[in-house]
């Protein structure tokens, strides 16, 4: 059963993640291959796990912190934490962005 905190918290983090745009112009980060994973807690905790579209490239790894400031910001979520998959120095993009 879902809680309240819990379905508050989907529809901040569905809000934010339908409108944000994938830095390389594939439309928003909702309806682009970089989402791989989401998902929200009980207690309204947000897990995202994202593959960036260019492993290399400066702008995504700060698009993804920007991404986490701006879902933070969010009353209803209580945490965010993004998990980089599949890219080469996974947990450095992922310590970097979580810090």
């Amino acid at each position: 059963m879902t809680s309240r905190a819990q379905k508050a918290a989907q529809r901040q983090l569905l809000d934010v993640l339908s409108s944000w745009q994938e830095p390389h112009g594939s439309g928003t980060l909702a309806k682009s291959s970089v989402l791989k994973a989401m998902q929200v807690n009980d207690d309204g905790s947000v897990k995202i796990r994202v593959t960036p579209a260019r492993a290399h490239c400066p702008c995504c790894l700060l698009d993804l912190i920007d991404l986490r400031a701006k879902l933070i910001e969010k009353r209803k979520i209580t945490a965010v934490f993004i998990e980089v998959v599949d890219i080469p120095d996974v947990h450095r993009w992922t310590s970097s962005i979580n810090e």
